[in-house]
């Protein structure tokens, strides 16, 4: 039941962002650059790289409240994330030579509030770190490929600079059907969906948030750069 209401959130949330989201946009019409994929694989190396910390706080957080099963499978994915950084790492490096673009160390603020609601959510039901974890996996499985594929194809950014993404892709397609019997399975109060689900739509809103900052971002950069050229020409 509670799965079941998330994806089909989820799901409603997927066929929109094709004409509504500026990263998907931007790549659909051929704009998306390499500084905004720079920008965009430091934000996702710093949540990927701190989802490991969150997995360990839902499951302490899990075991305080003695949902041993909670927290196992909390453990569990904790264990699977390790390493998932590194893949951003080299996407960076390899973005960044090929482009003749420093990286960026910029993390938006989208990204530190995501962290904040994340901890603040876990503290106050471990649980309800489900409904953003879904959200991560099957947004991830639905939209990737599409995605990856605008952006070699039209944007000239290769797919082996987004191992990150492709990744996931693969990893996730298998753990979001897991993940559907397991919410059923981890949280038999239905009572908990309306909660559940204001998790999910905060993290859709801070996703959109976050998408909207990097090609804010860049075009700021871009303005600057255009700005620093005016002056050195006069």
């Amino acid at each position: 039941m509670i799965a079941n209401a998330l994806r089909a959130e989820i799901e409603a949330y997927a066929v929109r962002m094709p004409v509504s989201n500026p990263l998907f946009v931007e790549a659909s019409n051929g704009t998306f650059a390499p500084a905004s994929m720079l920008t965009y694989l430091a934000n996702i190396r710093y949540i990927v790289g701190y989802t490991k910390t969150s997995l360990s706080h839902a499951r302490d957080r899990a075991r305080a409240l003695g949902d041993e099963r909670l927290a196992e499978h909390y453990e569990h994915k904790r264990v699977e994330e390790l390493g998932h950084e590194v893949w951003a790492d080299d996407d960076i490096v390899r973005l960044s030579k090929a482009s003749a673009i420093a990286p960026t160390a910029d993390i938006l603020p989208a990204i530190r509030d995501l962290v904040r609601f994340l901890e603040e959510t876990i503290e106050e039901d471990p649980a309800l770190y489900l409904a953003y974890a879904l959200f991560a996996e099957y947004l991830t499985v639905i939209l990737g490929p599409a995605w990856l594929r605008l952006l070699e194809e039209r944007c000239g950014i290769p797919r082996s600079s987004m191992t990150v993404i492709g990744n996931h892709i693969e990893l996730d397609r298998e753990h979001a059907e897991e993940a559907f019997d397991l919410i059923d399975l981890l949280v038999a109060d239905p009572r908990k969906l309306a909660r559940m689900r204001e998790v999910l739509q905060a993290s859709l809103a801070n996703f959109d948030r976050f998408c909207g900052e990097v090609t804010e971002r860049a075009t700021a950069k871009e303005s600057r750069t255009y700005v620093d050229r005016g002056a050195s020409a006069a």
